[in-house]
Protein backbone atom coordinates (compact mmCIF):
# COMPACT_ATOMS: atom_id res chain seq x y z
CA UNK A 1 0.00 0.00 0.00
CA UNK A 2 3.08 2.33 0.94
CA UNK A 3 4.27 1.93 -2.71
CA UNK A 4 1.22 2.65 -4.54
CA UNK A 5 0.93 5.80 -2.37
CA UNK A 6 4.01 6.68 -2.91
CA UNK A 7 3.58 6.64 -6.61
CA UNK A 8 5.50 2.92 -7.18
CA UNK A 9 3.05 1.53 -9.83
CA UNK A 10 4.10 -1.53 -11.04
CA UNK A 11 3.71 -1.46 -15.23
CA UNK A 12 -0.02 -1.68 -15.82
CA UNK A 13 -1.42 -0.73 -12.80
CA UNK A 14 -2.92 1.74 -11.01
CA UNK A 15 -3.17 3.14 -7.32
CA UNK A 16 -6.45 0.87 -6.43
CA UNK A 17 -7.82 -1.92 -5.27
CA UNK A 18 -7.20 -4.09 -7.82
CA UNK A 19 -3.46 -3.52 -7.85
CA UNK A 20 -3.23 -3.48 -4.67
CA UNK A 21 -4.65 -7.06 -4.07
CA UNK A 22 -2.50 -8.25 -7.21
CA UNK A 23 0.62 -7.03 -5.31
CA UNK A 24 -0.43 -8.17 -2.33
CA UNK A 25 -1.11 -11.72 -3.82
CA UNK A 26 -4.74 -12.34 -2.51
CA UNK A 27 -8.39 -11.97 -3.84
CA UNK A 28 -10.05 -8.95 -4.63
CA UNK A 29 -12.98 -9.66 -3.31
CA UNK A 30 -11.54 -9.77 0.10
CA UNK A 31 -11.86 -6.40 -0.03
CA UNK A 32 -15.58 -5.56 0.00
CA UNK A 33 -18.33 -7.14 2.50
CA UNK A 34 -20.67 -10.04 1.34
CA UNK A 35 -23.89 -10.92 2.23
CA UNK A 36 -24.44 -14.60 3.58
CA UNK A 37 -27.66 -16.38 2.61
CA UNK A 38 -28.98 -15.44 5.57
CA UNK A 39 -29.22 -12.03 4.57
CA UNK A 40 -26.30 -11.36 7.26
CA UNK A 41 -23.68 -8.95 5.78
CA UNK A 42 -20.05 -10.08 6.71
CA UNK A 43 -17.08 -7.79 6.40
CA UNK A 44 -14.36 -9.28 3.72
CA UNK A 45 -11.17 -10.32 5.40
CA UNK A 46 -9.23 -7.69 4.05
CA UNK A 47 -11.98 -4.61 4.10
CA UNK A 48 -9.97 -2.68 6.68
CA UNK A 49 -7.17 -2.58 4.20
CA UNK A 50 -9.50 -1.40 1.13
CA UNK A 51 -10.84 1.74 3.88
CA UNK A 52 -7.49 2.59 4.71
CA UNK A 53 -6.31 2.85 1.04
CA UNK A 54 -9.25 5.25 0.38
CA UNK A 55 -8.60 7.38 3.08
CA UNK A 56 -5.12 8.06 2.75
CA UNK A 57 -5.64 8.30 -1.33
CA UNK A 58 -8.56 11.14 -0.46
CA UNK A 59 -5.44 13.05 1.97
CA UNK A 60 -2.59 12.73 -0.97
CA UNK A 61 -5.97 13.86 -3.43
CA UNK A 62 -6.84 16.55 -1.24
CA UNK A 63 -3.38 17.71 0.08
CA UNK A 64 -2.60 17.95 -4.19
CA UNK A 65 -1.11 15.08 -4.60
CA UNK A 66 -1.73 12.59 -7.11
CA UNK A 67 0.15 8.78 -7.28
CA UNK A 68 -1.37 7.21 -10.11
CA UNK A 69 -0.36 9.02 -13.30
CA UNK A 70 -3.20 8.20 -15.01
CA UNK A 71 -5.54 10.65 -13.15
CA UNK A 72 -3.75 13.17 -14.65
CA UNK A 73 -4.72 12.19 -18.30
CA UNK A 74 -7.48 14.23 -19.66
CA UNK A 75 -10.58 12.65 -20.50
CA UNK A 76 -11.17 12.59 -24.54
Amino acid sequence: MDRLLGGNLPSRGGCDLKTLASEAGVPRTGFYSRTDPQGNQRPGHYQHLAEEIQRRLAALREAGTIPDPRELRSPA
